[in-house]
């Protein structure tokens, strides 16, 4: 069976949709398992939503979650469920670096049916209607419960065998018991700022190699600028230039690390007329330059080759 395991340098992340396009998974392995380090593997995880559940596990380092235009601290042992079509980012703090596993599963691997437990808590938690729970940290009631069950969770995901799936099942169940325990079920209207900054999410997704004014993008919303700009930034954590230049950062390193082309013309592919620009956006937010991104890139892709050789793989 083809692993699930996959490295976050494979972009989770399709550039030409905001709503995220990949596939997670098959119908047979309905999850895909990614383990996070940023800013060493990408920049970070732009705002973006998908039909599936994501669970992280915080491993080590402090970061930023926005999940619904809130933020949150992400530290060391945080155990955060994300119900579908949320939106949600992930940044490391400045100068640090952030690691986390994400496993994104599809509904169906908890269960159908119209039984009272799916009708009452899975569907429910599957539409939103439970609310967005804050991560659950090491200093919250009832954490050992979380974490284990989190760490059985990843565990099984990481063995990938059919026997092992049904420890990942019950797991999950036993997650959603946990986070549905005395919270009402009730219709969880989507934040404002989400719903009205969506279409510019997606147009800088599609068009970030292209120029983009902040105009432009109010305009997408059908908002004032000034109106636009304040929406934008309570909903995705950061300005919308700030977040396009993240975009173009984010897919600059992609093309350094999967293709052989210049640094002229990836600088180019991403939106710059002025490679200068280009090299002093991507020293900001990478620390280093294109040439020794690709660098530390190659040589990391040479490691994982070998630790992934066939003589290798349990």
């Amino acid at each position: 069976m083809q692993s699930s395991i996959q490295s976050s340098i494979q972009s989770q992340f399709d550039f030409a949709h905001t709503r995220e396009a990949r596939v997670h998974g098959t119908p047979q392995v309905p999850f895909g398992l990614y383990e996070n380090r940023l800013p060493e593997m990408v920049l970070n995880v732009p705002a973006h939503w998908h039909e599936e559940f994501e669970l992280n596990l915080v491993r080590s380092g402090d970061g930023v979650l926005l999940l619904d235009g809130e933020r949150y601290a992400a530290r060391p042992g945080a155990v955060l469920l994300i119900p579908p079509n949320v939106l949600h980012a992930a940044y490391p703090e400045k100068g640090g670096c952030l690691r986390y596993d994400a496993l994104v599963f599809r509904p169906s691997l908890l269960g159908g049916g119209v039984d009272r437990s799916v009708t009452g808590c899975i569907g429910p938690l599957a539409r939103g209607q439970f609310g967005v729970r804050p991560p659950v940290t090491p200093d919250a009631p009832g954490y050992p419960a979380f974490a284990a069950c989190a760490d059985r969770v990843f565990s099984a995901a990481r063995k990938d065998t059919a026997r092992d799936d049904l420890l990942l099942k019950s797991g999950l169940l036993e997650l959603v018991y946990l986070l549905t325990e005395g919270v009402p079920a009730s219709p969880r209207p989507e934040p404002p700022d989400n719903a009205s900054v969506r279409p510019a999410l997606s147009y800088m997704a599609e068009h970030y190699m292209e120029p983009v004014t902040v105009e432009a993008l109010a305009a997408c919303c059908n908002l004032s600028k000034s109106y636009f700009m304040a929406c934008f930034k309570r909903a995705a954590g950061m300005s919308a230039i700030e977040h396009l230049t993240q975009l173009r950062i984010r897919a600059a390193c992609e093309a350094l690390s999967r293709t052989g082309k210049s640094v002229s013309e990836i600088a180019a592919d991403c939106g710059y007329q002025n490679l200068s620009g280009f090299n002093r956006q991507f020293r900001r937010l990478t620390g280093c330059s294109p040439k020794q991104y690709r660098q530390a890139a190659q040589k990391e892709g040479a490691a994982a080759g070998s630790a992934l050789s066939p003589s290798r793989i349990p």
